[in-house]
């Protein structure tokens, strides 16, 4: 019985039942490239994130609450449009950024809270 690579249509004859490519080369580069577009397709998401993750882990290095002045997170580059969840923190719903809440301040500043988890 012959079957046809997943990667570049050629036919070869299986050695498994589950065989779907020809080659390692073929099925390393398939999933390789499966992985690759999943990752570009949400990479504008993700690269905000990341940056704003690592603006905050450097500012809050140490320190369980923050707060800073929106200006100055906009000088190191951090981007207000990007969460990844809500949160409830001393019994109020928060913005959350990872581990980190948010919460506004008085005058333009932003509130950081570090929630705490059974690994930190």
């Amino acid at each position: 019985m012959k079957s046809n690579d997943l990667l570049t249509g050629e036919s070869f004859v299986p050695r498994r039942i589950t065989q779907k490519f020809a080659r390692t080369e073929n099925r390393i580069k398939f999933h390789n490239q499966k992985a690759n577009k999943l990752r570009h397709s949400v990479m504008f998401v993700n690269t905000p994130l990341q940056k704003n993750l690592r603006i905050l882990n450097e500012i809050m290095l140490g320190k369980t609450k923050g707060v800073f002045h929106k200006q100055y997170l906009l000088g190191k580059g951090y981007s207000f449009d990007v969460l990844t969840h809500y949160d409830y923190f001393e019994g109020k719903r928060f913005s959350c950024l990872y581990h980190f809440t948010i919460q506004t301040g008085e005058n333009d500043h932003l509130i950081f809270n570090r929630i705490k988890s059974n690994n930190q």
